[in-house]
């Protein structure tokens, strides 16, 4: 993978001709076709296992994590209910409690879960918010809750605007509020929309506290939050779905301290550790909201054996492939610290790109302690932005993404996604930005460009 350019160099017109043949009218010797699709991958996927993806959050997958998805795939047990799979549930369970305790959510009746991703796993938590906050939803629906309103930062994920949509809420339930100058949610601004939607008539029930926003791995003021929502009676969720990797952090815990205060936590293995996708997990202080949300009686499911977890009763899932299997596989490999050797140097990476981008004219506009970094360039238009994420994702030698912002600003973002990422991939990335830098000056004539950008070249 390494000598592969990150971006893919197949088309979409050549992309269609080549599936084309396959109209399924004939068979086909497997090998022949296993050989096309591999192909296909790999000359027409963008490659988030490459050590130079400084994309999204898809690090890239160890031994460990293959091997797992395909033992999960070989024996194929359902982990629905404990007595279908006893192995894969006690596999799963045993993993999630270890992260549970490092999460520090303490209770009498914890329950934690592997879901299909950080979607699933946030559902979750507003459908368990509902059921604890409105003892008529579960059997008369949104018509006994009167007119419910959850809260999360202009930085919180588009998740929940699908959410509030699938569950009916509708997406004005979902009631976006400012973020500061560091990206994260302003806990006084909160405070006061949930006192005016109260006075409204509206009938507040949820926030969420991102720990790790998506852009710029801002983390909101966890310990603020808890107080807000023990004052107000509301359920508080932590999407740490990337951010959640702190915790495996002897350096980096201090930055989550609170996440612990939460109801409920969302925290993507496949986002934190070398595994495949997907691999979510869901983490509640309240098993009875699960079961009330979730519980069903069937006539065709023996009966549960005491003190064992059935999945399908606290879930959403029903039938459910082993997660599971590849985060237990990756951490008893690794070990506690191999594994925070691991992010540690994530870190690090995320640490040295940032001095090495500013060493070079640029910018730095997020202080995340996370591995992501955002950076600009004085007098850099938003169009130009665009034009240099194309550029180097067109060389193929890295790959970048444009950041967005509400406030109609456009910055760069690069995230230390691998785990292998060395100070020679940070380089690359660094010269291959200056190169799409000089292109777009070279380009645009210096017109998108102040003087200022220019200095320095």
């Amino acid at each position: 993978m390494r000598d592969l350019p990150v971006a893919p160099r197949l088309a979409r017109d050549a992309l269609r001709r080549r599936l084309a043949g396959f109209d399924f009218s004939r068979p086909r010797a497997l090998e022949t076709v296993v050989d096309e699709v591999a192909d296909l991958l790999e000359t027409g996927t963008l490659h988030p296992t490459h050590r130079r993806y400084f994309g999204l959050f898809n690090p890239g997958s160890s031994r460990a994590g293959v091997l797992g998805d395909g033992l999960a795939a070989l024996y194929n047990p359902q982990v629905g209910a404990w007595w279908h799979s006893p192995a894969a549930t006690e596999i799963e369970q045993l993993t999630l409690e270890h992260f549970r305790r490092r999460i520090g959510l303490e209770s009498p009746e914890p329950a934690a879960t592997f879901t299909t991703g950080g979607s699933e796993a946030n559902l979750t938590a507003v459908l368990a918010a509902l059921t604890r906050s409105f003892p008529r939803y579960g059997k008369e629906g949104l018509s006994a809750c009167g007119w419910p309103a959850f809260y999360g930062s202009d930085q919180a994920h588009d998740s929940f605007v699908k959410i509030a949509h699938a569950t009916g809420l509708g997406r004005r339930a979902l009631h976006r509020v400012r973020s500061d100058d560091r990206q994260r949610l302003d806990v006084d601004a909160l405070r006061e929309e949930i006192r005016r939607d109260r006075r409204e008539g509206r009938s507040p029930f949820l926030v969420i506290a991102t720990v790790g926003t998506t852009a710029t791995g801002a983390i909101d003021p966890l310990p603020e939050l808890a107080v807000l929502c023990r004052d107000e009676g509301l359920w508080l969720h932590a999407d740490a779905a990337w951010g959640g990797l702190a915790v495996l952090s002897g350096s980096l815990r201090r930055h989550v301290a609170g996440i612990e205060l939460a109801d409920s936590v969302t925290w993507d293995a496949h986002k934190t550790l070398p595994v495949p996708m997907g691999a979510g997990m869901f983490f509640c202080r309240w098993r009875r909201s699960l079961e009330e949300t979730f519980s069903v009686h069937t006539g065709y499911v023996p009966e549960p054996e005491p003190g064992t977890s059935e999945a399908y009763q606290h879930s959403i899932q029903w039938s459910r492939r082993f997660i599971g299997l590849k985060v237990f596989l990756t951490m008893a490999e690794l070990g506690e610290a191999g594994v925070e050797a691991l992010i540690d140097h994530q870190a690090a990476m995320g640490r040295l790109l940032r001095q090495s981008l500013t060493a070079c004219g640029w910018r730095v506009t997020n202080d995340s302690p996370l591995p992501l970094v955002c950076f600009t360039r004085d007098g850099l238009s938003p169009d130009a932005i665009g034009a240099i994420a194309r550029a180097v994702a067109t060389e193929g030698i890295a790959w970048i993404s444009e950041l967005r912002l509400p406030s109609g600003e456009r910055w760069l973002r690069a995230c230390i996604t691998h785990h292998l990422t060395t100070a020679e991939d940070v380089q690359m990335l660094v010269d291959a930005v200056r190169r799409a830098f000089q292109v777009c000056c070279q380009a645009e004539r210096g017109v998108l460009l102040s003087g200022t950008a220019s200095r320095g070249l």
